[in-house]
């Protein structure tokens, strides 16, 4: 079995070939992600190691190299998410709602009656049938706010009720 005393040598001996693969494949590591990662496989290429299989050198270079392949992969992964995200965000559902209004005449009635956030709340809840907590988290505030906007549409739209 290894120790940990072992695995503290293996480290003074292998660390620089963490930093040799983080700059061989231009890896920025501002927070020392990739560091971590690479020391990770390391000790996973120490405890796993099978002297018959070949040449520890061999396998732990192989070891940290696709874990830090594999740790791009996944950082690139989530950034095209986060990107797909705000794209969405951007040109998707929030912002082309009002096209989908079926009775446009009688929402451009509705939108002239009430402020910018009573008219999102109308979209949001009674439009698009979203929840509170959904329309405050499209809209970036408290479901507090999302409810006193929808308070103050109601109590708005209840003067007009016989123009609607």
């Amino acid at each position: 079995m290894h120790t940990e005393q072992d695995f503290e040598q293996i480290l003074a001996e292998w660390e620089r070939s963490i930093y040799y693969h983080i700059r061989k494949l231009h890896i920025i590591d501002a927070e020392g992600d990739f560091y971590a990662e690479g020391l990770f496989a390391l000790w996973q290429a120490h405890r796993t190691y099978n002297p018959e299989a070949g040449e520890f050198s061999t396998y732990a270079h192989w070891k940290i190299r696709n874990a830090l392949i594999d740790q791009i992969r996944r950082e690139n992964t989530r950034q095209d998410r986060e990107n797909r995200f705000v794209e969405e965000i951007i040109h998707g559902e929030g912002f082309i709602w009002e096209d989908e209004l079926v009775d446009t005449y009688l929402w451009e009635q509705v939108k002239k009656l009430l402020t910018a956030n009573q008219w999102k709340w109308v979209c949001h809840r009674i439009i698009h049938s979203r929840s509170v907590a959904e329309t405050a988290r499209m809209e970036g505030v408290t479901q507090d706010a999302v409810k006193n906007w929808g308070r103050h549409a109601r109590n708005k739209l209840k003067h007009y009720r016989h123009l609607l």
